[in-house]
């Protein structure tokens, strides 16, 4: 289960984007859109708890990568096709998609990472998390939405009437979506780290399946879970929320200060002290300028020093091993410059001696040698 996840990921929603059937001016994939879902229901469990409201952040992060998983099944429906569905019979979509997960929990996985799965798909109890990510879904469209409106605003009328009345109407019962809608600044914010969604990893080298680092962060996320189960099994004890939060959050200054790989940064003596604080001055004049000093105070590591405690290098692993799957798919489709990218990933990830990175190397790295057949519910034995 986890490799065929992992692979359609890599694959076909890289392949995938959205508003496929409308003229567009920016192309964003279906991973893009999980990223940004997450950040924002983050952004809007920060504002909810300055208003003394507690919120389940590992659950957010975890439903909301979790509950994109049918989709990787159910590729051809649209959210916005989704959306009438349920109007007109949300019983009968329910059962499409419950199809598709039971599918997917088949597959060989732990049992504890399966359960944790069935568990958190099927909480209702937690309603203010599932409303704010609900609210977060949509305006995530809204963004999308309202870009290519720019340009396209006969086309895009419809839709962008429809979420703006659903915006509406929800603000009146989500404090902090209300405020968020009224805050410019918060509104900027955003709009810079969507560019994650424009900035391409191994952007020197041609690739089969292009991905971003805005994609690439929900890999990582949900690699991150993985060791966790995987090392907590084993009686260790490490933080998930603190995990995710890291893999959720530690790329984004490259939204604006682009990535410089380490050997420019290694080939001057100083170079490197010199380009950290150019990122955190850059950094506060293009990000921290829009938000307040209590969020950035809560962020401000995890966006850049991700990895400086020992037990956050769980994070990097899961960093690592994303580099890892993603040139094995470029390397197994003769892509020969991805084949000496994976050998030397490989030797780096060998050194990391945990039960977890043991197991994705066993069991899972060998699998994205096998075909990857066209998954979909007419070849699901029903």
């Amino acid at each position: 289960m986890v490799w065929n996840i992992l692979k359609l990921m890599l694959t076909r929603w890289l392949s995938m984007k959205r508003w496929n059937n409308f003229p567009r001016i920016e192309d964003v994939s279906h991973l893009d859109n999980v990223w940004f879902v997450m950040h924002v229901s983050l952004f809007l469990a920060y504002l909810e708890e300055k208003d003394w409201a507690k919120i389940d952040r590992e659950f957010l992060l975890k439903r909301i990568i979790f509950n994109s998983f049918s989709g990787l099944i159910l590729s051809d429906i649209s959210s916005w096709t989704r959306d009438y569905i349920l109007k007109i019979n949300d019983t009968v979509f329910s059962e499409i998609e419950n199809k598709a997960f039971d599918f997917l929990l088949s597959q060989d996985a732990p049992e504890y990472i399966k359960k944790d799965i069935k568990d958190v798909l099927n909480n209702k109890e937690k309603k203010l998390e599932l409303f704010i990510i609900e609210a977060s879904k949509k305006y995530a469209w809204y963004m999308e939405c309202k870009i290519n409106e720019k340009v396209f605003w006969d086309i895009y009328e419809v839709p962008l009437n429809q979420i703006n009345l659903y915006l509406e109407d929800k603000r009146i019962d989500l404090k902090s979506l209300d405020i968020l809608l009224k805050n410019d600044n918060y509104k900027k914010y955003l709009t810079h780290i969507r560019r994650l969604s424009h900035s391409m990893r191994w952007n020197q080298n041609k690739r089969i399946f292009p991905i971003s680092v805005m994609s690439h962060l929900v890999v990582i996320t949900f690699i991150s879970y993985i060791i966790w189960k995987i090392e907590n099994d084993s009686w260790s004890n490490y933080d998930i929320q603190e995990l995710m939060l890291r893999s959720v959050y530690h790329d984004i200054p490259e939204a604006i200060t682009w990535d410089i790989i380490t050997p420019t940064k290694k080939a001057v003596e100083w170079f490197e002290e010199v380009l950290e604080k150019v990122e955190i001055k850059m950094m506060d004049d293009y990000i921290f300028s829009y938000v307040d000093l209590e969020y950035k105070e809560e962020v401000f590591d995890y966006m850049l020093y991700p990895f400086d405690w020992e037990l956050w290098k769980i994070a990097k692993h899961a960093d690592i091993l994303s580099a890892l799957f993603e040139a094995k798919i470029e390397r197994n489709f003769w892509w020969k410059i991805f084949g000496e990218i994976y050998r030397n990933i490989k030797k780096v990830v060998n050194k990391y001696w945990t039960k977890s990175v043991d197991y994705l190397l066993k069991n899972g790295i060998d699998s994205f040698d096998e075909k990857l057949w066209d998954i979909n519910l007419w070849n699901i034995k029903k």
